[in-house]
């Protein structure tokens, strides 16, 4: 059995992975700030073990509770094979120059964005450190990182941080009697809130809001489903982890 955990899954690539993850052979383990009933249904119909846990991923202070909770979940089922993490939780908002944010919109984007993907990591790999088993963590990460646009600090800084993150990750683990694998990957264009987020922007708060508005007018947007079933590929893909940083699912 593999053990897979996936944050963010209400909607869009979240929501997508999980759905294209249920199998009688997985263990889905599930967060999100509202609960996915949908997918608990089709869980329940295909016979796949399916645990939601309803957390906001801003509240940091819970996490390591909230980690805990779920390896008890994991022992359960101790016969796995594989253990796999799927940072994919994210918000972009807010669009606007940094002089015109509030402190607390700049903080639950991070929190959100680079501290969680942090946390749950990091007590992942302290909760999974005796098995010898697959571990795999994969961080979804965006082009934004590299490719800077005004209006996106807090999302670009957080994405730059992870990809660094990640780095650090596959350099550690490297060491460890049971490594995991890491890797950040850059999903690309994908029809999701957060492209329905920033073609709301105003344009003097973000110029670039009518090239956005453009691509989703003339279908150049990659759908969540698409997008997942790549990203399902890279992840259980034999050279998985040997590029820390993957910036192209095609």
């Amino acid at each position: 059995m593999k053990h897979i955990i996936i944050t963010g899954t209400s909607r869009g690539i979240g929501e997508s992975l999980a759905n294209q993850f249920i199998d009688p052979s997985h263990h889905l383990i599930c967060i999100s700030r509202t609960v996915n009933q949908g997918l608990m249904a089709r869980a329940k119909e295909l016979d796949c073990h399916m645990d939601y846990f309803n957390y906001d991923l801003t509240n940091i202070g819970g996490l390591d509770q909230l980690c805990e909770e779920i390896f008890q979940r994991i022992a359960v089922h101790s016969s796995g094979e594989a253990v796999y993490l799927i940072n994919n939780a994210a918000m972009l908002i807010p669009v606007c120059p940094i002089d015109q944010l509030e402190t607390e919109q700049i903080v639950e984007n991070l929190h959100l964005n680079l501290l969680a993907p942090m946390v749950i990591t990091s007590n992942f790999l302290q909760l999974t450190r005796h098995m010898n088993v697959d571990k795999r963590i994969l961080n979804i990460s965006s082009a934004s990182a590299k490719y800077i646009l005004p209006s996106q600090s807090a999302y670009s800084t957080a994405k730059a941080g992870l990809d660094t993150f990640t780095k650090c990750i596959d350099i550690e683990q490297k060491l460890a009697a049971y490594p995991a694998k890491a890797a950040a990957v850059y999903p690309g264009m994908i029809d999701t809130s957060l492209q329905s987020d920033i073609r709301s922007v105003p344009a003097e708060l973000f110029p670039y809001v009518n090239e956005f508005i453009q691509l989703s007018e003339e279908g150049k947007l990659q759908s969540p489903e698409y997008t997942a079933s790549k990203l399902i590929k890279i992840l259980v893909s034999e050279d998985f982890g040997k590029t820390a940083i993957v910036e192209t699912i095609d």
